[in-house]
């Protein structure tokens, strides 16, 4: 009886954290870990959490398996990512890496291929200045990333939220 209390009061905590704005993150493109979905402004360096966009190069990772099938429109999971450039800032994306305003983003050189040895996709901006509406979101991780390189800019429509990790 005392462990199906346990249980009731972990499950009534759990739902209130997701109904509070909570998420788990356990993919590699941010830390893993919990994050709270925060009330700050949409500036450069902050993780955002938002929903793909229905696209060919967003369908083909769902189909790799580098974004899950979940809750967002057309049945993607949504992503986390952190914005690395936005308004009026300068992207370049050649075989060397991004690049923000000429400074090159850290572990940013596009994968050849996937972990499955398939082919990534190639994208290429020179000097593409970005309207008011555009994202260039990119991963902290040079283990598996699947970031703007890959699949462009996003719409700040897009975005769900901003979000901060719980534990620094």
């Amino acid at each position: 009886m005392m462990l199906v209390s346990i249980a009731a009061i972990l499950l009534l905590l759990c739902g209130g954290f997701f109904t509070m704005g909570g998420l788990v993150n356990t993919r590699s493109t941010i830390p893993p870990g919990l994050y709270w979905k925060v009330d700050k402004p949409l500036t450069i360096g902050k993780t955002i959490v938002f929903c793909p966009p229905n696209r060919p190069e967003f369908q083909e990772a769902r189909d790799r398996g580098a974004v899950k099938s979940g809750s967002c429109p057309d049945n993607f999971d949504n992503m986390m990512l952190k914005v690395a450039a936005k308004f009026k800032n300068k992207v370049t994306i050649n075989d060397s890496g991004v690049y923000v305003n000429d400074a090159l983003y850290p572990q940013s050189k596009p994968l050849v291929q996937d972990k499955e040895g398939r082919p990534m996709p190639i994208l290429t901006l020179d000097h593409y200045e970005l309207k008011e509406n555009e994202l260039l979101l990119m991963s902290d991780s040079n283990d598996d990333p699947f970031d703007s390189r890959y699949f462009g800019l996003i719409d700040v429509d897009q975005v769900d939220s901003v979000i901060s990790p719980i534990l620094p």
